[in-house]
């Protein structure tokens, strides 16, 4: 999505940026949703910290510094994988007491991923609070 996608800029009285897109089509199939969220009816919004320099109604286009499409997917699927591998691992080699171990490697892998959801939260809220100094580059058009 980032990469030369063209938007309109609204701020926030909260001092935070919202960037209006058209909603495309590969917007059905994006991985980056994490960042960006369903505006009104045709139109998609990436919400941001504010910025220096960005005006209400001004356009922009968004440009990637770095690969921030790889530091998603891995905190997306790369995170909860190792975290459901670790759980079923130390589940089974380590059973829970008074349960079969394939049981207690299933329990153990559940409850793994499910707090891997709260340290991808914390994650992405990192990779929010810092997109303008590593990740992303806000250019007028």
């Amino acid at each position: 999505m980032f990469s030369g996608e063209q938007g309109v800029v609204k701020i926030l009285p909260d001092k935070q940026v919202v960037i209006m897109f058209d909603r495309g089509d590969a917007c059905d199939n994006c991985g980056l949703k994490v960042l960006c969220a369903p505006g009104h009816e045709s139109e998609s919004m990436l919400k941001l910290p504010f910025q220096e320099g960005l005006l209400p109604g001004q356009h922009v286009r968004l440009e990637e510094k770095r690969d921030l499409e790889l530091h998603l997917a891995l905190v997306q699927y790369g995170l909860p994988m190792l975290a459901f591998l670790a759980g079923l691992l130390l589940g089974y080699f380590l059973p829970i007491p008074g349960l079969v171990p394939e049981v207690s490697a299933f329990v153990s892998a559940c409850l793994f991923v499910a707090g891997s959801f709260f340290i991808a939260r914390r994650m992405v809220a990192w990779i929010n609070r810092n997109i303008f100094e590593k990740f992303l580059r806000i250019l007028p058009v």
